[in-house]
């Protein structure tokens, strides 16, 4: 028969064993859906109930497999999103898993299209070839620079700046050319840059990723690291600020240590509804 003793060692032991296999094998691989109602002053009214996708921090690699990225990227395609947005590091560390991984990306599918901006580990691996392999999928990657969405007659502007560690935030020539009466919507790697960018420009909502959610999260969604000088500001969901909104994405990968615990990996799903306050 067991004493107390050897007993609550037992229970700690399963209790510990059980946060490894969570951390290590299920939750990276459980994957949830997050659709996020996000209201928008001066909206067409084409445009109500846009549905924008958005996948980030991939990190194929050596911990992130093909497979699972195209499971992924199945899923975004069964949500049927009105356009795809893509907010950085596609893979990790070695160049050789960028073409895999563009090549899956190829595959999404969308009425308005896939839009790209790229994180610091893309720069880390081989700028150039992430550049030319999106190039090749015809994923327009849009640093500095923007698209107009035009439905029924109406516009919204999608725009990018580059990396906030590794490139340039031009966020005037970004929107260059855009009416102020268009709402717009940046793509942005890295969360912190909505604390740099220009207030004087108008952005109606920022969509980034980069902190994965902190990867391991305590109780009361306390974040031990966020890759942030923020602190828990931006692990996740949406923030609201004075001159604009974010929303940051948890990411479907995972930088090493490869473990997430009670932060699960997501797919995006923003829906763009008018702001009437």
């Amino acid at each position: 028969m067991l004493s107390r003793r050897q007993f609550l060692k037992g229970v700690v032991a399963a209790g510990a064993t059980a946060m490894v296999v969570d951390g290590f094998l299920l939750d990276p691989r459980r994957i949830a859906i997050i659709e996020k109602t996000v209201p928008i002053h001066g909206l067409p009214e084409a445009f109500e109930g846009f549905r924008i996708c958005q996948l980030t921090d991939i990190h194929h690699g050596f911990f992130v497999n093909i497979e699972y990225i195209k499971e992924c990227i199945a899923k975004a395609n069964n949500l049927m999103p009105d356009i795809m947005v893509l907010t950085g590091d596609y893979i990790d560390r070695s160049s050789a898993y960028i073409n895999p991984v563009a090549d899956a990306l190829g595959r999404l599918e969308a009425p308005y299209g896939v839009l790209a901006v790229l994180g610091n580990h893309d720069h880390w691996a081989d700028v150039k070839l992430v550049r030319k392999a999106f190039h090749d999928k015809d994923i327009p990657v849009i640093e500095n620079t923007h698209r107009l969405i035009e439905k029924d007659g109406d516009v919204i502007c999608i725009a990018g700046v580059g990396d906030l560690l590794e490139d340039i935030q031009d966020l005037q020539l970004a929107l260059n050319g855009v009416s102020p009466d268009i709402p717009r919507v940046l793509l942005s790697h890295h969360p912190d840059y909505a604390e740099e960018m220009q207030r004087t420009e108008r952005v109606d909502l920022v969509l980034a990723g980069n902190t994965h959610g902190g990867q391991i999260s305590m109780p009361f969604s306390f974040a031990p690291y966020t890759a942030s000088r923020y602190g828990q500001k931006y692990i996740g969901g949406l923030v609201k600020l004075e001159h604009t909104q974010v929303y940051v994405s948890r990411g479907i990968g995972v930088a090493p240590p490869p473990v997430r615990f009670n932060c699960s990996p997501e797919i995006t799903m923003i829906k763009l509804i008018r702001a009437f306050t």
